[in-house]
């Protein structure tokens, strides 16, 4: 119990260092563009550097964890993300100016990116099958938590502390992180696909899980196109990157982004009223998720992304008339609907699936391509929105998102499987033997 409760509290700090390191900018974008006079172009590249960082981050987790390990990957991410927090207000002090924040926010990134990747890896493969679910749906849990510290952070110290201080403040939860890692063993199965059954067999009994470890897996590396190759692994593969696009394709980027400008966009006041809705919106992410992790282990993966995507499309549809009827407290009303269907659906399931899907072999890599692809639209999105909403404005810009809910819906109901409570040595036999998607684990 000791170790699960350690592993919750990893999955929980590095969540919430990802949700305050891309959510903290959204209340200090307008300051950070008045203080250097920047372009719409030019604010989108300040926010969408951190997400460069990520990108990197992600596609390297594969080769770092496959050859350090779990544990020393996790430590990585956090001191780079420690580095990157403290260059933010010591940066500006030496060479004030945009490129000095955007160095830094893409070290930041750079520790984000690979958590982002390997955490979850490291939750799915030491937590017992029965909690794997509510574990790795911590994460999701932890992102929203971090997103509501980030957007409370400007709302309590507008007017009392530097935008460099307010982004500054993520150190604490970048140490804080360093320091759990401390306190956990490496994955076993990690250990065991290097040859060091010994110590396998050791943290998998501190862990709990010796019972549920299958026979030693081939190290990843050179069989991956060999195994990419078997069964129903391709498809996997498409499955858990297609999600992540759905994911960032859906609408959460930009509303995590600039949600003060969507709500100034809408019709409320800037400044405190448009931070107090952005709290709001915040505050409802973090309930929503809670009943998701509650629930995925109960009513399974499979029923929340359905009836989750659909809920996220309705919502949508109704900020679209609202926006164009110019009802600000009904759009406001249909983004918080949104975002309970969006935290009990598309925000913690891809995170959950990957972690389950791919087979021990491939599964830093497939994982790692997986991760990059969602830091890829994150920042496409990240990147283009305000020019977006220039363009087609505010209500073309959210059908958009529309349309991505529905295919999220489409491919919920074709092809994703069910495998809550099902160990991960029979996923990956039932994906080796290239059962379809639909029918993998205990959707058969």
């Amino acid at each position: 119990m000791k170790t699960l409760l350690l592993t919750a509290s990893l999955v929980l700090l590095f969540g919430i260092l990802f949700g305050f390191s891309t959510a903290s900018i959204a209340g200090v974008v307008g300051a950070i563009t008045e203080a250097f006079a920047l372009s719409t172009r030019a604010t989108e590249m300040v926010v969408t550097s951190l997400l460069v960082g990520c990108f990197v981050g992600a596609a390297a987790a594969a080769p770092v964890s496959a050859r350090i390990g779990r544990r020393p990957s996790c430590l990585l991410a956090a001191l780079l993300a420690m580095a990157g927090y403290i260059l933010i207000p010591l940066g500006q002090g030496v060479a004030a100016g945009p490129g000095m924040l955007v160095a830094a926010r893409i070290l930041v990134g750079l520790g984000v990116g690979l958590s982002s990747m390997v955490v979850p890896m490291y939750a799915a493969e030491v937590t017992p099958a029965r909690h794997r679910g509510a574990v790795v749906s911590l994460f999701q849990l932890a992102i929203t938590i971090g997103i509501l510290i980030g957007y409370a952070v400007p709302l309590v110290l507008i007017g009392r502390a530097s935008w460099q201080q307010m982004l500054g403040g993520g150190v604490l939860i970048a140490a804080a992180c360093a320091a759990i890692v401390l306190l956990l063993p490496e994955s076993p199965r990690w250990l065991r696909s290097r040859g060091m059954s010994a110590r396998a067999e050791a943290a998998a009994r501190a862990l709990g899980i010796a019972a549920e470890m299958g026979e030693e897996r081939a190290p990843d590396g050179a069989n991956w196109r060999a195994v990419l190759g078997r069964g129903a692994t391709m498809a996997v593969l498409v499955l858990c990157s297609v999600l992540f696009v759905l994911q960032n394709f859906s609408g959460i980027d930009g509303i995590l982004y600039y949600a003060p400008h969507i709500f100034t966009e809408l019709g409320f006041p800037a400044g405190v009223a448009a931070l107090a809705a952005t709290f709001g919106l915040g505050l409802f992410n973090v309930i929503a998720t809670i009943a998701a992790m509650a629930l995925v282990d109960r009513l399974g993966r499979r029923p929340l992304l359905i009836v989750g995507s659909a809920a996220m499309a309705a919502s949508l549809a109704a900020v679209i008339v609202a926006a164009l009827a110019d009802w600000p407290w009904v759009a406001l009303a249909g983004l918080c609907a949104y975002i309970v269907a969006f935290a009990l659906s598309l925000g913690p399931l891809p995170y959950v699936l990957m972690s389950e899907l791919f087979p021990s072999a491939i599964r830093e890599r497939g994982i790692a391509v997986a991760s990059a692809t969602s830091w890829l639209f994150n920042g496409i999105v990240a990147g283009t929105f305000l020019s977006v909403v220039q363009g087609i404005g505010l209500a073309g810009t959210i059908g958009i998102f529309f349309v991505v809910c529905v295919l999220s819906l489409v491919v919920a109901l074709l092809f994703v499987p069910e495998t809550r409570r099902v160990g991960l040595e029979e996923i990956e036999a039932d994906v080796l033997d290239g059962r379809p998607l639909r029918h993998l684990g205990a959707g058969g």
